[in-house]
Parts: C-alpha cells; structure tokens; sequence
C-alpha cells in the first residue's frame, strides 16, 4: 500500500468514525476515529510507515483517548440517565397483597404483588388460605414475611 492511500484510508475512516457518534451514542467511536486522524497525522509527518505501526499506534492512541478524553468529557457532559437506588424492602414492606397459593402452617406458599407471585411465609407459622389479604412485613432471603390481619380491615 503506498503512502498515499494509507493516509487517505486513516483520513477517511477518521472521519467516518467521528461522525458515526451522532449514530452510535456512547462516546467511543469519536475517540476511535481521533485515533485514526492521530495515525494519518504520524504518516503525514513521516513519524510512522508500516501497516504493523499503524495499526498498533491506532490501538494505543485510541486506547489512551477513550480512558482519558472520555472520562474529562463525561464529568463536564454528564448523560441524561438518572441512577436511583432502589431498595426493593422498603418497597414491599406494608404492602397488602393477595395470597394465591394457601400458605400453610409452618409452609410457604405465594403472594401476588403487581404482575409477579412471591413466595410467602406467615410470621405467626399459621395457615393462610387463597384469596386472604396479608401485609408483608420482612423479607427472609428470597420469601417474604407476612401476617394476616389482627381483627384490622385492610
């Protein structure tokens, strides 16, 4: 490959890679297409010659962009996601939910909550039949602990 073309080929794919970030987000390919322009700019000057340098030079510059430019563009440009945390406990606790599986004494059977059945565990070790409504008050790994109502309408 002569001189020439090689430039022209990083030349190219630099810009193709730049532009291909207004496509693909996650801001890596504008730091793999610098990378690129940064090994056109090398051949430019003579700095570099054979496929085997270019290509690692590509490698290591673009390498080095992603750790570094990356991590400055993210502080200054934060994304438009929100983490929350989310503590699927306090969620659940107080909730009343319906039993759909009779829980029986010193058993477990299940609960339904929105769209998902639970396991459940009533907290006195009685029997609760399908259809009662019980509140969660704890969590016991993946079986949530329920009691049935003390005289109380839920």
């Amino acid at each position: 490959m002569n001189f020439d073309s090689a430039l022209n080929i990083w030349i190219l794919a630099g810009v193709i890679l730049v532009f291909s970030e207004l496509l693909v987000p996650g801001l890596v390919t504008v730091f793999l297409g610098l990378g690129a322009l940064t090994v056109a700019a090398l051949l430019h000057f003579a700095v570099i010659e054979s496929l085997a340098a270019q290509l690692s030079a590509w490698f290591i510059i673009s390498t080095i962009y992603i750790f570094t430019l990356r991590i400055l563009v993210m502080r200054y440009y934060p994304m438009d996601t929100e983490k929350r945390n989310i503590d699927e406990d306090k969620m659940m606790i107080g909730k009343i939910v319906e039993v759909i599986e009779t829980i029986p004494a010193a058993g477990s059977g299940r609960v339904q909550f929105g769209e998902s059945t639970w396991t459940a565990v009533d907290i006195d070790g009685e029997q609760v039949f399908a259809g009662e409504k019980v509140r969660i008050v704890a969590r016991d790994n993946i079986s949530w602990i329920v009691e049935k109502p003390n005289g109380e309408e839920f």
